[in-house]
Formats: structure tokens, sequence, C-alpha cells
């Protein structure tokens, strides 16, 4: 009996202590919540609402919000061109709960243009490239060169000095541009408009030989038969140009245009850098998110931190070139 009766309490002991586990296991699961996001992330744009930085950030956000604990929202602080944000943004705790817009003009152009900027490269911390628009140069239809070989052999065989309409003298459109026609030989003569708008309008009525501009402004124009497409300073083709071909398939290493991408103070725990591109790369993959782009005709191109700042590093150099070939000429006349 007395033998039986300890048998008895061993086994209620063993199995209280199995149920204390249990219910121990049970909580410490439901205390097993992420350490990061507690709270919502706040993305500041730049840009005013509505523009194409805005409803690419919105598309992003909408994706990555799928996965995240808490959600990121939208702050938009326009002025200077972005910069503001980024000097705002630049002096944020690094946590991960203030993220920013960046474009790759805020790092090309405008501190050289600028020297006013209260930021620099070093103060961020880069996340992902989401988009680029890249340049594409248009022609007339109505012009006798027709792609990009005749206004190269006219320029060299003819001295042809062609025209090209830019929307403004130092924009990194119109540095892109003239980087091209350097590559090429090509001696071109830049003809500045107020905005891409006009720049355009100059192309349809053949005020200018040349047109640069990005796709989107240029796609109805040339669906409709009145521009023609010669080439495009992306790395790869455009979807919705496939038979227009890149500079470097002409044997240029060029990789041209707006990028666009996310960054956070510099500072950011490895920790918190891995949720949020874990999160950015699976939201642009989104069919949603690749519509939307489509929509915009606005082209993906991921890159992950180290490609972006290998790719705002090299460019640095030639932009400055650029700016400073620029100033030589201003000074000239």
């Amino acid at each position: 009996m007395k033998r039986s009766r300890v048998l008895s309490v061993l086994a209620a002991s063993l199995i209280a202590v199995s149920l204390l586990a249990g219910c121990g296991n049970k909580d410490a699961g439901k205390s097993a919540k992420p350490s990061f996001p507690t709270k919502e992330i706040n993305l500041v744009c730049g840009y005013a609402p509505g523009g194409s930085s805005d409803l690419i950030d919105r598309a992003l956000i909408q994706s990555m919000n799928k996965s995240l604990a808490h959600p990121i929202v939208i702050v938009n602080r326009d002025g200077a061109n972005g910069t503001v944000s980024l000097a705002d943004v630049a002096k944020a705790k690094p946590d991960g709960y203030t993220l920013v817009h960046g474009v790759s003009g805020h790092f090309l152009t405008e501190p050289i243009i600028n020297k006013g900027v209260r930021y620099k490269q070093d103060d961020f911390e880069f996340l992902m490239n989401m988009t680029t628009e890249p340049i594409v140069l248009t022609v007339n239809a109505n012009s006798p060169y027709k792609t990009w070989d005749d206004i190269v052999m006219a320029s060299k065989e003819k001295s042809v000095v062609f025209r090209y309409s830019t929307s403004g003298m130092g924009s990194l459109i119109q540095l892109s541009a003239a980087y091209m026609f350097q590559q090429g030989g090509i001696n071109a003569q830049p003809v500045p408009f107020k905005g891409n708008a006009p720049a355009v309008t100059a192309i349809l009525g053949e005020h200018v030989e040349i047109g640069t501009s990005h796709p989107a402004e240029v796609l109805p124009h040339i669906k409709s038969g009145k521009l023609i497409p010669i080439i495009i300073s992306s790395s790869t083709r455009f979807n919705e140009l496939p038979n227009t071909p890149t500079m470097k398939e002409k044997g240029f290493n060029v990789d041209l245009g707006v990028k666009k991408f996310i960054m956070a103070p510099k500072g950011l725990s490895p920790e918190v850098k891995q949720v949020l591109t874990a999160s950015m790369r699976a939201a642009i993959e989104e069919p949603d998110f690749k519509k939307k782009m489509a929509d915009l005709h606005i082209m993906i191109d991921y890159m992950d931190a180290k490609q972006l700042e290998d790719y705002i590093n090299v460019q640095k150099p030639i932009i400055q070139k650029l700016i400073d070939d620029l100033k030589k000429e201003e000074a000239k006349q």
C-alpha cells in the first residue's frame, strides 16, 4: 500500500510539473512578439502627394504592411527638391522608426550645385533601391535620323550639331543626356526649358532635333507615332520600349537615370535592417506593386544596399566632371 501511494504521489507530481511547463511554454509563446517594429514607422517623402515618388512609396508600403507587425505611414515633407526631408531625417534616431525616400540626385547633383545642403551620404544607411526612371532620347517622326547610329554618323561624318531639349540646365536628365552624347562622340547643344512638358513640346514641334525625357513623359507620343525612341540610358531594355536599344548594347558602360530608394539614419542595428530589407524585397516582388509601377510606366530596379552605394560612388565623379565642364562653357559665354 505504501509503495502504491508513493508511486501515485510521484505520478501526480510529474503530471503537475508537465502541466506547469506546458503553461509556461504557452505563455512564452504569447510573449515572444517581434522585437521590431513595436509601433508605427514613418517614411518621410520629400515630395508632394500625387507625384511619382509619393506614389511609389505608397505602393511599396501597401505591400510591406502585409508582413510587418505595425504599419508604415507616409509623411510628406516637400521642399528644396527633397533635400529638406533628408536634412531632417539625418538627425533622427537610428532605430528604424524613421525612414526617408531618396533619389540619386540627392547625392549626385544637389551637393555639387547646392552647397547649402545640410546632409551628407555618410549620414544614411542605404536599405534598398526600388525603381529607376531612365533617360530616353527621341526624335520627331519627320526627322531624317531614325536611329542612334544615324545621329552618330551625321555628327562624325557631316559635322551636324544636334540641339536637344531638356527640362533645365544642370538637371540629372540634362547631365545624363550630355554624358550619352559625349560617349557617342556626338556634337550636341542643350536647349533648356522650364520643365518636362515644354521640353517634350519642343521635340514634337521640331524646334530641336532630339528630345530627352523619362519614358512616361513621351510614351503616349511614341505610341501615336509622333516620336521615335532611339536609345535609352538604363542597363536593360524597358519592357514598354522593347525595340529601343540601351547604351550598353552600343558598347558604352552607361546606366543613368533617377534611382529611387529607401534609407534610414546611420547606425541602424543589423537586426532591424534585416527586418526592413526583407519586407521591402518581398514587397517589390508582389504582383500589386509590379502592376502599379507598370501603370506609372516606371521600371522596377532592385538593388541591395551595397549595390546602391557602389552605383552612387561610381556616378559621382562622372556627374562632377559634367558639372565642371558645364561651368567652363558658361564662363566662356
